[in-house]
C-alpha cells in the first residue's frame, strides 16, 4: 500500500472524507504561506470559516497528527543511525493576554502561553532531517505548592526528557541505532539511570556531579589526557558571531554518584558514563571560550569516537533552526488569533510538522544530506518534478540542476527555482522555499487534474 505524502498525510486519515479534503487544503496553505493566521490562510470568508471549523473539530487531534508523523519518520529511519534531538521552546502569547482562554504561564511566570518539546529525527551520518518522532505540549495552568527540589520526578516537568527518550525508542525500532541528543537542561541523573534499551544518550553536562573517586565531574574531565586538537565551526547565537574555533579534545570514563537530594531511592546508587570534554584554545578577545562536557552512554575508546560524539552534539543546533522557523523567522505561530488553548495546541503541532518540512528542504539544498526524494515527497511526485526541472533549467551552468536525479537536493533545487531563486546569488532560504512550495502545490493540483 502506498504511504501518504507529506503534503496530504501529515495529520493521518480521518473517517470523514470532507475532513481529509479540508486538512489537505489547510496544510498546503500553511506550507505555502508561512503563516498560522486563519484569515490569511483562507483568503476568503468561506475558506476562513472552513479552516476554523477544521481546527475546532473534535476528530482533529494532536495525538492523531503526531502518531502519523511518528509512523512516517519510523519508516524513513529504517536501517539508519539516527539522532533524536529534543529541546523545549516557549510559545508566548503575552500580546493577546486579554483575549486568550485556557492558557497557563510561561518562563517568567507572568506571560501566558505554551511549551512545546519536539523530538526531531535526523540522520546521524549526514545531518539530513527525517521528521518528527513526537512532541510534548505543556500548559502550566497550576503551580505546585511543593518546591521542585522536593517533588519526585514523576511530578516534575523535567520528566519530559525521560519520556522523550522512551518515545524515541518506541517509534524508531527499525533504526540501526538511536541516540537522543539534548542540551544542559536534560542533565538529569535518572535519565541515565533509567534509559530505555537500546536507546543511547548524549547530553551536555550542567551539574558538576560527585564521582565515586571523590572528585567532581568537571575537574575530572579537564584532567583527561589531551587526545587531539582540531577546528570546529561555532554558529552564531545571540550576540556571539559565527566563527571557527580551535579546540582541545579529551575523553575518559566517570562513575557518577546518585545525588544526595534525590527523591528516587529506587535509582541505582551509581551510573558509569563516558565523558567527552571540548575546550576552545585562545578564543577571540572579548569572546567566552567554548567549553562543553558531554556525557554519553556510547562507548568512547578513541579520539575518533570522541570526535563523533562532538559531531553528534553539534547537530543539536538543527532544532534551533526548527524553533526559529516555527516562530519569528517562519510560521509566526505566536501571532495566532485563535482564542482557545485546546485549539492552539492543534495549530502549533501542525505548524511544527510544517516547519520540519521547510528546514528539511533548506538543509538538503546543497546535496550534503544525500537524501532520496522519498524522504520529503511521494514517489508519484517524481514525474511532475521531472517536467518542472526541464522547464526551469536555463542555458548557463548555474541554471542547470547540479544534483543527482530523484534526490531531495534535486527536488530542493526545483522548489527554490519555483520560489524565484535565479541560481546565481546565495542559496534559497526558508522564505524562498515557502514560495516555491506554493507554486509546487498549485502545479501538483493542475497535474492531478490533467492526469484524471
Amino acid at each position: 500500500m502506498m504511504t501518504a505524502s507529506p503534503d496530504e498525510g501529515l495529520l493521518g486519515r480521518f473517517g470523514d472524507e470532507r475532513l481529509n479534503r479540508v486538512g489537505r487544503d489547510f496544510l498546503a496553505a500553511m506550507v505555502s504561506q508561512r503563516s498560522v493566521n486563519i484569515k490569511r490562510l483562507g483568503g476568503s470568508r468561506s475558506q476562513e470559516v472552513r479552516f476554523g471549523r477544521f481546527l475546532h473539530n473534535e476528530d482533529v487531534t494532536v495525538a492523531a497528527a503526531l502518531a502519523h508523523a511518528a509512523d512516517e519518520v519510523g519508516r524513513r529511519a529504517a536501517g539508519r543511525d539516527v539522532l533524536v534531538i529534543q529541546d523545549t521552546t516557549e510559545i508566548n502569547y503575552s500580546r493577546h493576554a486579554n483575549s486568550k482562554r485556557g492558557f497557563g504561564t510561561v518562563g517568567n511566570g507572568e506571560d501566558i502561553g505554551l511549551f512545546l518539546h519536539p523530538l526531531l529525527v535526523v540522520d546521524a551520518q549526514t545531518g539530513g532531517v527525517l521528521g518528527l518522532a513526537g512532541c510534548q505540549i505543556m500548559n502550566r495552568r497550576r503551580r505546585s505548592a511543593i518546591a521542585a527540589a522536593k517533588r519526585p520526578l514523576a511530578q516534575k516537568e523535567s520528566r519530559r526528557w525521560l519520556e522523550g527518550a522512551r518515545q524515541a525508542g518506541r517509534v524508531l525500532t527499525a533504526a540501526a541505532s538511536v541516540t537522543v541528543v539534548a542540551d544542559r537542561e536534560s542533565d538529569i541523573y535518572e535519565e541515565f539511570a533509567w534509559r530505555p534499551d537500546p536507546v543511547h544518550l548524549l547530553t551536555r553536562a550542567a551539574q558538576d556531579r560527585l564521582l565515586t573517586d571523590g572528585r567532581h565531574l568537571f575537574e575530572a574531565a579537564r584532567g583527561f589526557a589531551e587526545a587531539a586538537r582540531y577546528m570546529i565551526d561555532v554558529p552564531a547565537k545571540g550576540a556571539r558571531k559565527a566563527r571557527q574555533a580551535m579546540v582541545s579534545l579529551r575523553f575518559g570514563e566517570a562513575t557518577l554518584c546518585r545525588p544526595r537530594r534525590s527523591h528516587n531511592a529506587k535509582a541505582p546508587s551509581t551510573v558509569t558514563l563516558r565523558v567527552v570534554h571540548v575546550e576552545e584554545i585562545s578564543p577571540p578577545r572579548g569572546e567566552k571560550a567554548i567549553s562543553w562536557t558531554l556525557l554519553t552512554t556510547h562507548a568512547v575508546d578513541s579520539a575518533d569516537d570522541a570526535r563523533r560524539m562532538v559531531a553528534y552534539y553539534r547537530l543539536r543546533w538543527i532544532i534551533e533552526e526548527l524553533n526559529r522557523t516555527l516562530k519569528g523567522q517562519g510560521m509566526n505561530v505566536e501571532k495566532s488569533q485563535i482564542l482557545k488553548a485546546s485549539v492552539v495546541k492543534k495549530l502549533c503541532v501542525i505548524a511544527l510538522i510544517t516547519a520540519v518540512r521547510v528546514i528539511q528542504l533548506v538543509r538538503a539544498r546543497d546535496g550534503g544530506t544525500r537524501q532520496k526524494l522519498s524522504d520529503g515527497f511521494e514517489v508519484d511526485d517524481q514525474p511532475l518534478f521531472e517536467k518542472l526541472n526541464s522547464q526551469l533549467q536555463g542555458a548557463t551552468d548555474k541554471q542547470t540542476n547540479p544534483h543527482q536525479h530523484a534526490t531531495l537536493a534535486w527536488a530542493a533545487w526545483i522548489i527554490g527555482r519555483l520560489g524565484g531563486w535565479t541560481g546565481y546569488y546565495k542559496k534559497p532560504g526558508p522564505k524562498i522555499m515557502h514560495i516555491g512550495l506554493t507554486a509546487f502545490h498549485a502545479a501538483k493540483q493542475g497535474w492531478r487534474l490533467a492526469q484524471t
